[in-house]
């Protein structure tokens, strides 16, 4: 797929004013004004890097006339396509199914913009959506740029899943890193911004989280200049640190206790 890059993540939130507290000093940009209310069983807040908001009202139940959201946490990374069409066209060929191809004028959200979302049954529990940005000069910045490390994403075996995205994604993952502290192993791909975690032992910390979790998208990784000040800034926030490690060559990370149902973590890395 020609995939141009991660362009938003969904999130749903058990708090919105809390969310856009905790996450906004991590994803930069403004926050444009509340949308949504009762009518459409959800307010959300669009963070201008990249970062979409909702709080559901009733959860379970369908959220501005789409789908139902029936939990808090990450919901789907989004991509940037050229085409949305050709790249529908692509999904499926590997075996995505589509869920639903809308405008965002035809809900509300201003002129410009189609998404298309697929289910995530077939591709290890990952919801994609693709997203046409045809806004004139959009000024919008890939989120890895400057924000985003990754989405880390659980998964019970890695190679497959890697294999698939690999190549859905039409490009290679960076080579496994393990962690035998953590019993983890993971792949990530730098330029979309999505990394897969595996246990590499039964009885690893990495086992527990599926165990307590469930696979799926329960991490955002922030990138860090100087990981001991954004220690400091996350803590001011209300964050508890949970560990801190290397994860990789060249690379630090930190990671806090889970909060708005998102477990997250700085990386500061040498290159």
């Amino acid at each position: 797929m020609q995939l141009l890059s991660l362009d938003h993540i969904h999130f749903s939130v058990p708090d919105l004013a809390r969310a856009r507290e905790l996450f906004g000093p991590f994803l930069g940009g403004s926050f444009a004004p509340v949308y949504g209310g009762p009518a459409l069983n959800a307010h959300g807040s669009w963070n201008s890097s990249g970062g979409d908001f909702l709080q559901v009202i009733e959860l379970g139940k369908p959220v501005f006339g789409g789908a139902p959201i029936d939990r808090v946490g990450i919901l789907s990374p989004s991509f940037r396509v050229a085409d949305v069409d050709a790249g529908i066209a692509e999904a499926r060929a590997a075996g995505l199914r589509l869920r639903s191809r809308i405008g965002s004028e035809e809900v509300g959200f201003g002129r410009h913009v189609i998404q298309a979302q697929f289910a995530p049954e077939p591709s290890s529990g990952l919801a994609l959506e693709l997203v046409e940005r045809q806004i004139p000069g959009d000024p919008h910045r890939p989120m890895t740029r400057d924000v985003i490390d990754h989405l880390e994403h659980y998964v019970e075996q890695l190679d497959a899943p890697v294999a698939f995205f690999a190549a859905l994604f039409g490009s290679p993952f960076e080579p496994a890193v393990e962690d035998p502290a953590i019993g983890a192993r993971s792949c990530r791909h730098a330029r979309l911004g999505i990394q897969f975690t595996a246990p590499s032992k039964a009885s690893g910390a990495t086992a527990r989280r599926i165990e307590a979790l469930g696979t799926g998208s329960h991490a955002l990784a922030f990138q860090c200049r100087e990981l001991a000040r954004g220690i400091a800034r996350a803590e001011s926030l209300g964050l508890v640190l949970a560990r801190r490690r290397a994860c990789g060559p060249g690379a630090q990370e930190a990671e806090f206790e889970p909060e708005s149902g998102v477990i997250v973590k700085l990386v500061q890395r040498s290159a």
